[in-house]
């Protein structure tokens, strides 16, 4: 078996720690990043955001890609009180960067990044490096890997003799499936047993975890066997093997001093069912936040895949997914509709069908002649035939269409219609140190179907010179898309390609691509449109893996078709290193990013009048420390941050300088108590030099928080208490003499209780305040009752 990973991070911010940013009009968000991984190679991410605009939020993303990656990938974020979050499992990343942003959407339809200028400037940084196990040190001895025996002749041994020098053997730990076996184990020096009586019928899992006196995992190795009934009975036959989730949750939202009362309701079911070669789910979730005149916020879909030999399947998806067939044709969108897939290696099919916009119609006023538009219902068709696995080779060819139905709504503006046709290909050789994988992508695109398609005999009497040979060249674009004024002629074109080497302990990565400012594919409505550049960057491991090293460099402009008065330029210089000992001392990153855009138009001259000025620099430098140290059997980590961010720009107004300072300190104790201390120091300068606009912001923030567990309350149950607390003070001073400074305090308050019973689920209640005192004073209050089941 391979070794196994877990993980720790030390992370790296290009942007801010833990300070409020404010998004729209009575918005603030808040991150702070985590310093520490769980040990399922997962990184938590978590995100606060206090909202009293008045408009609900309705969904939180997180968008995420290892540097060097050339698209984000998205992932939804769950929702508890003011706090959004999501885990990624980060386990093959290695000494890689990972880049992630956010995306807020309202309830009004309205969206927004964070960081605001994201993913173009600035995204959030993460280093991540596996901690070093020793899993595959440890020899199984019985029952060997997928070995199939009697119930009553189950006997589990192991050794791991040359591992006796790093752990302390009665720390030892066993698991049989999710059983807690430890107290019956029998140990002897450099070897394990366990000896259960009988053990039920079917697959079952075994995991073995090795711990150093300290209580960090050293070693751990998983594996698998199958009991029979009984001696002289025959293999057990194919069962239906049934999981799921169920979970109801209220909340209650009283905002802006009870000016604001928001009641949330929503349920949710998941289930799978695996029998022999068939693997069957499905998913329903439902909210009273649901309204005809909204986008689509109830959720269901069902999946059914029957698994041939070698890893072939079929699949087929029907109700909510999100098919991903070419990145620049369909990806990362909602389709309400059937998604089906063939592998068979030698041939693959994928063939999405549905809806992506519900149709609202919009008003019309005859006492204003004011009209409201609508959203129309949007139709998507796509379909992308392949060859080949995708291990070594695969040519793949998309065909995506999509249409507004202009007769879903009775008041709307401009339906558009598109169609897109695309070729992909990757290549990989040796064992993948070497990747090609590249696509050349083409389109159609209508901005305005309303009328219908123009007739030819009718461009016959406005143009001359009109052949046979148009009228054929007429016909075949008529097929796929309206022709009408409104065409644009010039099919778009937008390619990408990318070379990945893995080579002495290089990661080298180079991306060119390019998207015209004519290329639009309405399955993928998230390209930086009017863009063309390369990207380089190289991850580089020295000392054992001890010493990680990215350098990266990007370099886009736009003006592709040389139309526009001016051309902007964007570069992006970024380096980072980062010291992860195997010994027991501090852990260290220092990075640098820069980033410019320029586009020579002067200022105060005519073109200035029609063209922004842009010539401005911005750079930041990030240094971070932590270190693990054993106190009276207290096991802690202290962690240290430090930022310093300053943007240039050609207008005064525009330029700050920020300085960040983080202090925080983790602490597990013997008994199940975890605690967090943190102190936070910002301070921005921006504009300073500009006698109106000018501003000075300071931010001070003291932290703490904990959880405990109670097992075995009254049977075989678990109690958890958290509390986190947050104090922060905030000055605003302003150069304007007419805008009043601002002096007011902001205190955080989050509560949690959770009580998990076996077999019955677990119930939860939340609790978050937050409150401002002095020049800005309301508050804010959440509380949520939640179930949850498993089974």
């Amino acid at each position: 078996m391979g070794r196994t990973k877990y993980i720790s991070v030390i992370v790296i911010i290009s942007l801010i720690f833990s300070i409020p940013a404010f998004g729209r009009d009575g918005v603030e968000i808040q991150y702070t990043p985590t310093k520490i991984l769980n040990q399922q190679n997962e990184f938590p991410v978590e995100i606060t955001i206090s909202n009293f605009s008045g408009i609900p939020v309705t969904e939180v993303q997180l968008w995420y890609r290892w540097s060097g990656e050339s698209r984000f990938k998205m992932y939804p974020m769950g929702n508890e009180g003011f706090n959004y979050f999501a885990s990624l499992n980060v386990g093959e990343g290695n000494g890689h960067l990972l880049e992630y942003y956010f995306t807020i959407a309202y309830m009004d339809n309205r969206n927004e990044s964070y960081p605001s200028d994201a993913p173009a400037i600035r995204v959030f940084r993460t280093a991540v490096q596996t901690l070093r196990n020793y899993g595959d040190q440890i020899v199984i001895i019985s029952p060997e890997q997928e070995e199939q025996l009697y119930s009553s002749d189950v006997v589990v041994s192991a050794s791991f003799g040359s591992l006796l020098s790093m752990i302390d053997i009665e720390k030892t730990k066993l698991y049989l499936n999710t059983w807690d076996v430890t107290p019956y184990l029998q140990k002897f020096g450099d070897f394990i047993t366990f000896s259960p009586h009988t053990v039920p019928m079917g697959r079952h899992k075994i995991r073995l975890e090795l711990y150093d006196r300290q209580g960090q995992l050293v070693a751990s190795r998983e594996w698998f066997f199958t009991s029979l009934s009984a001696r002289g009975g025959e293999k057990p036959s194919g069962e239906w093997a049934i999981s799921g989730r169920f979970f109801a949750e209220t909340r209650q939202e009283n905002l802006g001093e009870g000016n604001l009362d928001n009641s949330y309701n929503q349920s949710g079911l998941q289930l799978r069912a695996d029998y022999n070669n068939w693997d069957l789910g499905g998913r329903l979730y439902f909210s009273n936040q649901e309204k005809s005149s909204r986008q689509p916020v109830n959720r269901y879909s069902g999946f059914v895949r029957y698994n041939f030999m070698n890893d072939n399947y079929i699949s087929l998806e029907a109700g909510d997914t999100y098919p991903k067939l070419n990145p620049m044709i369909m990806q990362n969108i909602f389709l309400r509709g059937f998604y089906a897939r063939m592998y068979m290696k030698m041939f693959n099919l994928d063939f999405a069908t549905g809806t992506t916009n519900r149709g609202i119609d919009g008003s019309y006023n005859p006492a204003d002649s004011t009209t409201v538009y609508g959203t129309y219902r949007r139709k998507i068709t796509t379909v992308r035939p392949s060859f080949g696995s995708g291990e070594q080779f695969q040519l793949g060819f998309t065909y995506l269409k999509g249409k507004d139905d202009i007769n879903s709504i009775n008041y709307g503006i401009n339906p558009q219609e598109n169609a897109a046709f695309g070729s992909d290909l990757f290549l990989g050789f040796d064992q993948h140190r070497i990747i090609f994988e590249g696509n050349v992508n083409t389109s159609l695109y209508n901005r305005n179907i309303q009328g219908g398609s123009i007739p030819f005999d009718s461009l016959a009497n406005i143009f001359d010179n009109i052949s046979d040979s148009d009228k054929e060249f007429y016909d075949l674009v008529n097929k796929f898309v309206t022709v009408n004024q409104y065409l644009i002629l010039r099919p778009g074109l937008a390619y990408q390609g990318r070379l990945l080497l893995r080579y002495f302990k290089n990661n080298f990565s180079f991306i060119y691509e390019s998207v015209d400012e004519d290329y639009y594919s309405l399955g993928q409505p998230y390209l930086l449109r009017d863009n063309r550049g390369f990207h380089l960057v190289d991850n580089i491991a020295l000392l054992q893996n001890q010493l990680f090293v990215t350098l990266g460099y990007r370099q886009y402009h736009n003006n592709l078709q040389d139309i526009k008065s001016n051309t902007t330029d964007t570069k992006n210089f970024y380096g980072n290193i980062s010291y992860f000992p195997m010994h027991n001392l501090p852990e260290l990153t220092i990075g640098y990013n820069n980033y410019s855009r320029n586009n020579d138009v002067p200022v105060d001259s005519l073109e200035s009048i029609l063209n922004r000025p842009e010539d401005n620099q911005t750079s930041s430098i990030n240094f971070s420390a932590g270190y693990r140290f054993i106190l009276k059997s207290l096991q802690n980590r202290i962690g240290l941050d430090l930022m310093n961010y300053r943007r240039d720009d050609i207008f005064k107004y525009a330029e700050s300088t920020s300085d960040y300072l983080t202090v925080n300190l983790r602490s597990q104790y013997a008994i199940p108590l975890q605690t967090l201390l943190e102190v936070i120091l910002q301070k921005t300068e921006s504009g300073m030099d500009d006698p109106t606009l000018g501003s000075e912001l300071n931010f001070t923030t003291f932290g703490l928080g904990g959880n405990y567990k109670f097992t075995n309350v009254f049977t075989e149950d678990q109690l958890t208490l958290q509390a986190n607390l947050r104090f922060g003070s905030i000055t605003s001073k302003y150069n304007l003499s007419t805008l009043a400074d601002l002096e007011y305090n902001r205190s955080y308050y989050s509560f949690r209780a959770n009580y998990t019973l076996p077999k019955y689920g677990s119930f939860s209640v939340m609790a978050d305040m937050l409150n401002y005192s002095g020049d800005r004073s309301y508050g804010d209050f959440i509380y949520t009752l939640r179930y949850d089941i498993n089974f």
